[in-house]
């Protein structure tokens, strides 16, 4: 509830964070839990960002302080953060002429993050969060590239979203995202 990331709900927060395994707010509603404010000259705070994220994790986030934040960034994607993990991942589309209608890009990011912490790993959980990013990512890619709902079709290959094999968006990101890290 954005009404509700406010400074006053921070001690909230932090107790419901305990119940919890994946919290992903958007930069904003992050930043807004703390009174401050993600944007800087119309840019995510990259900083900010890591900085409020590493509070929450250091707060413990699950039963045994093991979850995870996982920070959607529109446009510029997303900040993946655990006890272990630190890292930015771009957006799936870097051209804003694929973007026609950014409405349902995080809701989407977030039904595909979900899937991925099921399905994208050898065995479902928090283990798969890195994964579960991705497929995140992936997800907003095919809801933004229209008005309304991704068309989803069947043909012999398979299925596919706006004409496009989710296998195949997949595994396109995931080699953008190894030269993203070699460079």
């Amino acid at each position: 509830m954005p009404d509700l990331c406010a400074l006053e709900e921070l001690d909230n927060c932090y107790e419901a964070l305990k119940y919890i395994d994946v919290v992903s707010p958007n930069h904003s509603e992050l930043a807004a839990f703390f009174g401050r404010s993600a944007d800087a000259d119309g840019h995510v705070d990259y900083r900010l960002v890591e900085e409020l994220s590493n509070q929450w994790v250091r707060s413990g986030i699950g039963f045994d302080s093991v979850g995870a934040v996982v920070v959607r960034a529109g446009k510029d994607g997303c900040f993946v953060r655990d006890r272990y993990i630190r890292r930015w991942m771009p957006a799936y589309h870097q051209s804003a002429e694929m973007v026609v209608d950014p409405t349902g890009g995080g809701n989407g990011f977030l039904g595909g993050l979900a899937i991925g912490l099921v399905r994208g790993g050898s065995s479902p959980g928090l283990q798969n969060i890195e994964e579960a990013a991705i497929w995140g990512s992936i997800a907003a890619s095919f809801a933004i590239e229209q008005v309304g709902m991704p068309k989803l079709a069947q043909s012999p290959d398979g299925e596919t979203w706006n004409g496009v094999r989710v296998q195949e968006r997949l595994v396109t990101f995931r080699q953008r995202l190894d030269k993203y890290v070699q460079s």
